[in-house]
């Protein structure tokens, strides 16, 4: 028989209990009230379907993304208000959230489909089923994962690391050259001392030694080019130190010589005499030259004048200016030109990652780059660095 304190004691603990799940029903109530607002503040672009093929809800993200109206794509079906039909089967209409109704497993893919704005897109995209009590797909959760940036800087990064492969392996070459080409001037050497003390026709002599000064020069100027290729070949990471602006230049131009004359293009060397020394990274420095000027020569395939130029703008700062006189940029492509992958040469001619990386190289060394173009008229690059500056480390 029990005692009527325990009987208040068994009445209190019940009361509790209610009381616990009392606060735990408005702590649901709460989570209700705000999930709309949660999924919305998701990143990723969310949409749920029924079974039947119906749009339930989409978050604000998948209707800014693929420029859709909220209230239009409630209740409509998801072949008329998505992205999802992938193929026909038979004759209907069956994508990926078929595939998930069908075998209750979740799926994923990876698709190029067109955003808002009408640019084409790569989505990372999930599709989940939401099984009710019977094991029946009741819903699906399509997840929309926007990954082109991350796609192109995995692209690029593989660009870039044969890039530094290319290079490594010209700096090889150009060493492997260099040993042959040194005993071809030695040997030379002693053919000339062997001429002049040969019993020779004087006239002979001097026909012969012009030829010897001749192989000498053309030697000297294949070493003089390996010399350059291993410049160019350096890895970007080396250390900062005191760089030569117009040898930089003077250099790249040397390397183009052969598109140069190849497309009948002039060049013109306007270098300052005495321009200071910048602190910087040589590599970038030359990486930077050689990617506008190639830019240049490939805007004027059927020939023009290409100009480079130094000057010192003060006292801090000198500046760098490729010029050439080709087609120019159009209007609509000024502000892009800067992107990564952009162009406008036909396939096989750029990857658009030179004034990309070009404008990343100037940024690092404190610096800024601008362009002036006239269609029609040519184009005009002005680099602007510091001579103090952070040497690449910005």
């Amino acid at each position: 028989m029990s005692s009527p304190e325990n009987d208040s004691r068994k009445e209190d603990a019940l009361l509790h209990i209610e009381a616990r799940g009392a606060e735990r029903r408005i702590d649901l109530e709460g989570v209700r009230e705000i999930l709309p607002a949660l999924i919305d503040a998701l990143t990723d672009a969310v949409v749920v379907i029924d079974r039947d093929r119906r749009v339930v809800a989409a978050n604000r993200r998948y209707v800014e993304t693929f420029g859709i109206k909220r209230v239009d794509v409630a209740g409509s079906a998801c072949t008329d208000a998505l992205h999802c039909p992938e193929a026909r089967r038979g004759g209907v209409e069956h994508c990926v959230a078929c595939e998930v109704i069908d075998t209750r497993t979740p799926q994923r893919r990876l698709r190029h489909i067109p955003a808002a704005g009408g640019a084409m897109r790569r989505f990372d995209a999930t599709f989940s089923p939401i099984v009710d009590a019977d094991g029946a797909v009741s819903h699906i959760v399509e997840v929309w994962r926007d990954v082109t940036d991350r796609s192109q800087l995995e692209v690029q990064l593989s660009h870039s690391e044969r890039l530094a492969s290319v290079g490594i392996l010209a700096a090889g070459v150009a060493h492997e050259i260099n040993n042959p080409l040194a005993s071809m001037l030695a040997g030379i050497e002693v053919f000339g001392r062997w001429l002049k003390r040969g019993n020779f026709e004087p006239r002979d002599v001097a026909e012969a030694s012009e030829t010897v000064g001749l192989m000498v020069r053309e030697i000297e100027r294949c070493r003089e080019t390996t010399r350059k290729l291993m410049m160019l070949g350096r890895s970007y990471d080396t250390a900062p130190g005191w760089v030569d602006l117009n040898q930089a230049a003077r250099d790249t131009l040397g390397l183009l010589q052969y598109e140069l004359r190849k497309h009948e293009i002039e060049a013109i060397e306007d270098l300052e005499p005495g321009l200071p020394p910048i602190w910087a990274r040589e590599a970038g420095m030359r990486g930077a030259c050689m990617n506008l000027m190639i830019n240049a020569v490939q805007a004027m395939s059927e020939g023009g004048r290409l100009t480079v130029t130094t000057r010192r703008a003060s006292e801090e700062r000198v500046t760098l200016t490729v010029r050439d006189t080709g087609p120019g940029i159009a209007l609509e492509h000024r502000e892009r030109i800067w992107d990564p992958f952009f162009t406008t040469k036909a396939t096989g001619q750029g990857t658009g990652l030179g004034l990309s990386i070009t404008s990343r190289i100037v940024s690092r060394h404190g610096g800024r780059i601008e362009v002036d173009s006239v269609p029609g008229q040519g184009a005009t690059f002005v680099v602007e660095l510091p001579i103090h500056g952070p040497g690449g480390e910005a």
